[in-house]
Protein backbone atom coordinates (compact mmCIF):
# COMPACT_ATOMS: atom_id res chain seq x y z
CA UNK A 1 0.00 0.00 0.00
CA UNK A 2 1.14 3.68 -0.63
CA UNK A 3 0.74 6.63 1.24
CA UNK A 4 0.01 10.12 0.94
CA UNK A 5 3.00 12.83 2.02
CA UNK A 6 1.23 15.12 0.56
CA UNK A 7 -1.10 15.67 -2.98
CA UNK A 8 -2.86 19.11 -4.75
CA UNK A 9 -6.03 18.42 -2.64
CA UNK A 10 -4.45 18.85 0.79
CA UNK A 11 -1.91 22.20 -0.30
CA UNK A 12 -5.60 23.45 -1.28
CA UNK A 13 -7.54 22.63 1.77
CA UNK A 14 -4.46 24.22 3.92
CA UNK A 15 -4.21 27.38 1.71
CA UNK A 16 -7.86 27.73 1.54
CA UNK A 17 -7.94 27.48 5.53
CA UNK A 18 -11.06 25.34 5.57
CA UNK A 19 -12.06 23.58 8.30
CA UNK A 20 -14.03 21.10 7.21
CA UNK A 21 -11.99 18.55 5.90
CA UNK A 22 -9.12 16.64 8.67
CA UNK A 23 -6.16 14.70 6.80
CA UNK A 24 -2.72 13.31 8.04
CA UNK A 25 0.53 13.45 6.20
CA UNK A 26 3.82 13.10 6.44
CA UNK A 27 5.02 10.12 8.92
CA UNK A 28 2.08 10.19 10.27
CA UNK A 29 -1.31 7.67 9.12
CA UNK A 30 -4.71 6.73 10.47
CA UNK A 31 -4.71 2.93 10.09
CA UNK A 32 -7.14 0.15 10.14
CA UNK A 33 -6.82 -3.14 10.26
CA UNK A 34 -8.98 -6.26 9.66
CA UNK A 35 -8.77 -10.32 8.67
CA UNK A 36 -9.11 -11.71 5.34
CA UNK A 37 -12.76 -11.22 5.56
CA UNK A 38 -12.38 -7.38 5.81
CA UNK A 39 -13.76 -7.07 9.05
CA UNK A 40 -12.01 -4.46 10.98
CA UNK A 41 -10.40 -5.06 14.40
CA UNK A 42 -8.24 -2.66 15.33
CA UNK A 43 -7.53 1.23 14.93
CA UNK A 44 -3.92 2.89 15.05
CA UNK A 45 -2.91 5.95 14.73
CA UNK A 46 1.38 5.26 13.73
CA UNK A 47 3.49 8.88 14.28
CA UNK A 48 6.91 8.72 13.22
CA UNK A 49 9.56 11.41 14.97
CA UNK A 50 13.41 12.05 15.03
CA UNK A 51 14.68 11.11 18.41
CA UNK A 52 14.53 14.23 19.86
CA UNK A 53 10.89 14.11 19.36
CA UNK A 54 10.23 10.82 20.37
CA UNK A 55 9.56 11.60 24.07
CA UNK A 56 8.26 15.10 23.57
CA UNK A 57 4.39 15.46 23.52
CA UNK A 58 2.35 14.63 20.41
CA UNK A 59 0.77 17.80 18.28
CA UNK A 60 -2.51 19.48 18.13
CA UNK A 61 -2.73 18.11 14.78
CA UNK A 62 -1.35 14.39 16.27
CA UNK A 63 -4.59 14.87 19.08
CA UNK A 64 -7.03 15.93 16.48
CA UNK A 65 -6.52 12.87 14.38
CA UNK A 66 -6.41 10.91 17.46
CA UNK A 67 -10.15 12.08 18.18
CA UNK A 68 -11.39 11.35 14.69
CA UNK A 69 -10.32 7.71 15.43
CA UNK A 70 -11.67 8.04 19.04
CA UNK A 71 -14.80 8.97 17.59
CA UNK A 72 -14.88 5.79 15.33
CA UNK A 73 -13.29 3.70 18.12
CA UNK A 74 -16.50 4.67 20.21
CA UNK A 75 -19.17 4.37 17.82
CA UNK A 76 -17.66 0.97 16.65
CA UNK A 77 -15.98 -0.70 20.02
CA UNK A 78 -12.88 -1.10 17.91
CA UNK A 79 -9.56 -0.75 19.84
CA UNK A 80 -7.30 2.64 19.42
CA UNK A 81 -4.02 2.25 19.96
CA UNK A 82 -1.02 5.15 19.43
CA UNK A 83 2.27 4.23 18.32
CA UNK A 84 5.41 6.08 17.93
CA UNK A 85 8.65 5.12 16.46
CA UNK A 86 11.97 6.94 15.40
CA UNK A 87 12.21 7.69 11.69
CA UNK A 88 16.09 8.58 11.88
CA UNK A 89 17.60 6.15 13.02
CA UNK A 90 18.51 2.77 11.16
CA UNK A 91 17.72 0.13 13.65
CA UNK A 92 14.76 0.42 15.49
CA UNK A 93 14.33 -2.35 18.43
CA UNK A 94 11.14 -0.63 19.95
CA UNK A 95 8.26 1.69 19.99
CA UNK A 96 6.48 3.83 22.66
CA UNK A 97 2.20 3.18 22.50
CA UNK A 98 -0.45 3.99 24.22
CA UNK A 99 -4.21 3.90 24.11
CA UNK A 100 -6.76 6.41 24.03
CA UNK A 101 -5.41 8.18 27.50
CA UNK A 102 -1.84 8.69 26.07
CA UNK A 103 0.21 7.19 28.38
CA UNK A 104 2.59 5.62 26.51
CA UNK A 105 4.90 2.75 27.37
CA UNK A 106 7.87 1.18 25.67
CA UNK A 107 7.07 -1.85 23.63
CA UNK A 108 9.27 -4.29 22.20
CA UNK A 109 8.49 -4.63 18.37
CA UNK A 110 7.95 -8.61 19.68
CA UNK A 111 5.66 -7.33 21.98
CA UNK A 112 3.63 -5.27 19.96
CA UNK A 113 2.95 -7.77 17.41
CA UNK A 114 1.37 -9.88 20.73
CA UNK A 115 -0.69 -6.59 21.70
CA UNK A 116 -1.74 -6.75 18.13
CA UNK A 117 -2.23 -10.26 18.12
CA UNK A 118 -4.52 -10.01 21.20
CA UNK A 119 -6.84 -8.08 19.00
CA UNK A 120 -7.62 -11.11 16.57
CA UNK A 121 -4.92 -9.76 14.06
CA UNK A 122 -2.70 -12.30 12.49
CA UNK A 123 0.48 -12.61 13.50
CA UNK A 124 3.97 -14.26 12.18
CA UNK A 125 5.83 -16.64 14.16
CA UNK A 126 9.22 -15.39 12.69
CA UNK A 127 8.84 -11.59 14.55
CA UNK A 128 12.01 -10.00 15.46
CA UNK A 129 13.04 -7.06 17.86
CA UNK A 130 15.42 -5.40 15.51
CA UNK A 131 13.76 -4.01 11.61
CA UNK A 132 15.37 -1.09 9.50
CA UNK A 133 14.26 2.29 8.35
CA UNK A 134 15.29 2.49 4.95
CA UNK A 135 15.09 4.86 1.71
CA UNK A 136 11.94 3.06 0.90
CA UNK A 137 10.01 2.72 3.61
CA UNK A 138 9.97 2.93 8.06
CA UNK A 139 10.94 0.19 9.87
CA UNK A 140 7.56 0.15 11.64
CA UNK A 141 5.74 -0.61 7.80
CA UNK A 142 8.69 -3.31 7.54
CA UNK A 143 7.83 -4.45 10.79
CA UNK A 144 4.34 -4.72 9.98
CA UNK A 145 4.83 -6.66 6.33
CA UNK A 146 7.01 -9.03 7.92
CA UNK A 147 5.72 -9.69 11.45
CA UNK A 148 1.57 -9.64 10.48
CA UNK A 149 0.34 -12.66 8.74
CA UNK A 150 -0.63 -12.39 5.13
CA UNK A 151 -4.01 -12.79 5.56
CA UNK A 152 -3.86 -9.25 7.32
CA UNK A 153 -6.05 -6.51 5.51
CA UNK A 154 -4.89 -2.87 5.93
CA UNK A 155 -5.76 0.64 4.86
CA UNK A 156 -4.77 4.17 5.78
CA UNK A 157 -8.32 6.72 5.90
CA UNK A 158 -6.96 9.29 3.27
CA UNK A 159 -9.26 12.62 3.98
CA UNK A 160 -12.00 13.22 6.46
CA UNK A 161 -14.90 15.67 6.09
CA UNK A 162 -16.70 16.61 9.45
CA UNK A 163 -19.69 18.82 10.37
CA UNK A 164 -19.90 22.25 12.55
CA UNK A 165 -19.67 19.81 16.02
CA UNK A 166 -16.38 18.14 14.61
CA UNK A 167 -17.77 15.15 13.93
CA UNK A 168 -17.28 12.91 10.73
CA UNK A 169 -19.22 12.42 7.98
CA UNK A 170 -17.57 11.12 4.87
CA UNK A 171 -14.09 9.60 4.45
CA UNK A 172 -12.56 9.59 1.42
CA UNK A 173 -10.17 7.58 -0.14
CA UNK A 174 -7.73 9.48 -2.91
CA UNK A 175 -6.78 8.02 -6.14
CA UNK A 176 -4.91 9.66 -8.74
CA UNK A 177 -3.39 8.35 -11.96
CA UNK A 178 -2.90 9.41 -15.26
CA UNK A 179 -6.18 7.78 -16.74
CA UNK A 180 -8.90 10.68 -17.72
CA UNK A 181 -11.29 11.24 -15.22
CA UNK A 182 -14.12 9.52 -17.78
CA UNK A 183 -12.06 6.43 -18.47
CA UNK A 184 -10.80 6.00 -14.34
CA UNK A 185 -12.36 3.45 -12.13
CA UNK A 186 -11.75 1.71 -9.36
CA UNK A 187 -9.16 -1.23 -9.62
CA UNK A 188 -10.32 -4.79 -8.44
CA UNK A 189 -7.06 -5.15 -6.42
CA UNK A 190 -8.32 -2.58 -4.47
CA UNK A 191 -11.50 -4.02 -3.46
CA UNK A 192 -10.06 -5.38 -0.29
CA UNK A 193 -8.59 -1.81 0.92
CA UNK A 194 -12.19 -0.61 -0.31
CA UNK A 195 -13.77 -3.09 1.67
CA UNK A 196 -12.14 -2.83 5.17
CA UNK A 197 -13.02 0.51 4.89
CA UNK A 198 -16.79 0.38 4.33
CA UNK A 199 -17.44 -2.19 6.79
CA UNK A 200 -15.64 0.53 8.80
CA UNK A 201 -17.57 3.13 7.98
CA UNK A 202 -20.97 1.08 7.99
CA UNK A 203 -20.32 0.02 11.72
CA UNK A 204 -19.64 3.70 12.71
CA UNK A 205 -22.46 4.73 10.74
CA UNK A 206 -20.16 6.97 8.25
CA UNK A 207 -19.97 7.37 4.48
CA UNK A 208 -17.51 6.26 2.42
CA UNK A 209 -16.89 7.76 -0.98
CA UNK A 210 -13.55 7.51 -3.76
CA UNK A 211 -12.21 10.88 -5.32
CA UNK A 212 -10.05 10.90 -8.04
CA UNK A 213 -8.12 13.31 -9.95
CA UNK A 214 -5.70 13.75 -12.89
CA UNK A 215 -2.16 13.34 -12.38
CA UNK A 216 0.96 13.48 -15.28
CA UNK A 217 4.18 12.78 -14.55
CA UNK A 218 5.47 14.55 -17.27
CA UNK A 219 5.44 17.61 -16.85
CA UNK A 220 4.45 16.66 -13.17
CA UNK A 221 0.90 18.43 -12.67
CA UNK A 222 -1.28 17.28 -9.95
CA UNK A 223 -4.80 18.43 -11.37
CA UNK A 224 -7.62 18.94 -8.82
CA UNK A 225 -10.31 21.35 -10.65
CA UNK A 226 -12.30 18.19 -11.70
CA UNK A 227 -12.81 15.25 -9.45
CA UNK A 228 -13.90 12.35 -10.25
CA UNK A 229 -16.74 10.26 -7.23
CA UNK A 230 -17.23 6.99 -6.41
CA UNK A 231 -19.86 6.18 -3.55
CA UNK A 232 -18.81 2.81 -1.27
CA UNK A 233 -20.49 0.24 0.61
CA UNK A 234 -20.15 -3.21 0.27
CA UNK A 235 -23.77 -3.93 1.58
CA UNK A 236 -24.93 -3.32 -1.32
CA UNK A 237 -24.83 -4.16 -4.94
CA UNK A 238 -22.99 -2.83 -6.96
CA UNK A 239 -20.42 -2.26 -3.91
CA UNK A 240 -19.11 0.77 -6.24
CA UNK A 241 -21.65 3.29 -7.72
CA UNK A 242 -19.93 6.05 -9.80
CA UNK A 243 -21.53 9.33 -8.74
CA UNK A 244 -20.15 11.50 -11.60
CA UNK A 245 -17.20 14.40 -12.04
CA UNK A 246 -18.03 17.45 -9.65
CA UNK A 247 -15.97 20.87 -9.58
CA UNK A 248 -13.14 21.33 -6.87
CA UNK A 249 -15.26 23.98 -5.87
CA UNK A 250 -18.68 21.87 -5.47
CA UNK A 251 -16.25 18.75 -3.51
CA UNK A 252 -15.13 21.66 -1.02
CA UNK A 253 -18.11 22.92 -0.44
Amino acid sequence: MTYYKSNALYDKIKEMGLTNFKFVSGDAWQLVYGNDACNPLLLVFAKGTTFTEYNQELSEQDIDAINLLSHVSDRTGLQLIIIKFQTDMSIIQEVLFAYSDLKFQKISLSGLSALYGKYGLPVSNTSTDKYLNDKTSSAYHNWQRQSLGRSLTVSDIDLWRIDETATPEIIFELKRSYYSLERWKPFIDDYNNFRLISNLCNMASLNFKIAYNVRTKYPFYDDISKIKLFEVDFNKQPPIKEEGIISLKEFLY
